[in-house]
This record gives C-alpha cells, sequence and structure tokens, in this order.
C-alpha cells in the first residue's frame, strides 16, 4: 500500500529543512496535538495516537537534501514513511510518502487514518 500526502512549501533552504528533518525530536513539532511522543534516541522515537497502537519508528536512511526514510522499529507490520525534498528557489518543497506491506483487509481498516496522519504531519511543516 501506498499513500502520498499532498505537497508542502517552506520558506527556508532545503539544507537547513533536511538537517532538521534528521533529527528524532524535530517529529514531535509535525505530529498532531493528540499524539503522544517519546524520543528513545536522535535516530529512533515512538508516538501513538487515540486507540492505534504505540508506533516505533527509526530514521533509517536519508540521501542528503533529497530524502530522508523512517522505517518501522520492530512490529508486525514493515513499513516506510519517506520524506522527499526538492528545492524551489530558497524554499523548500516536502511530501510525505506511506509504503507498507499490509493485506488488503487491512487497508480498508487504516487507509483514512493513515491518510489522515499524513495530512496532519505535512499541515505542521510550517513549524520548521
Amino acid at each position: 500500500m501506498k499513500l502520498e500526502s499532498s505537497i508542502a512549501t517552506v520558506a527556508k533552504p532545503i539544507e537547513e529543512v533536511f538537517g532538521k528533518l534528521t533529527q528524532a525530536s524535530t517529529y514531535e513539532l509535525l505530529m498532531p496535538e493528540e499524539a503522544s511522543f517519546q524520543i528513545k534516541d536522535e535516530k529512533h522515537f515512538s508516538f501513538k495516537l487515540g486507540g492505534m497502537p504505540v508506533i516505533p519508528l527509526k530514521l533509517a536512511r536519508q540521501t542528503p537534501n533529497t530524502q530522508i526514510v523512517m522505517t518501522a522499529d520492530g512490529g508486525n507490520v514493515p513499513f516506510e514513511l519517506q520524506a522527499n525534498l526538492e528545492d524551489v528557489d530558497e524554499k523548500t518543497k516536502i511530501q510525505l510518502v506511506f509504503e507498507g506491506n499490509i493485506n488488503p483487509m487491512m487497508q480498508m481498516m487504516v487507509k483514512k487514518p493513515l491518510t489522515q496522519f499524513l495530512e496532519a504531519l505535512i499541515a505542521n511543516v510550517g513549524k520548521l
């Protein structure tokens, strides 16, 4: 299953945005207000939304000034959350992409909440 957020533009240079998105602590700023957030270290964090289980993530890999990839840090469902960046006239365009190996029955249950979550994250990138 692949879900893409809308594209947001941040009025900051791509190097600055990339630097912030490679730090686990930054993701607390992006989370919806109702999320509980916990940092394990600068590469590992977890969050919980509503009735969902705790979701642990790790900053797995990065391509300088282009992409940051977070992966599930344990759990039953392997997935990636990518932050794709593009430099546009000293501003940075950001799009989030979720890719997960989720069975069709589970997809029906999680598609809407995951899409809403991605949109909540992308709506908060202005806080960077």
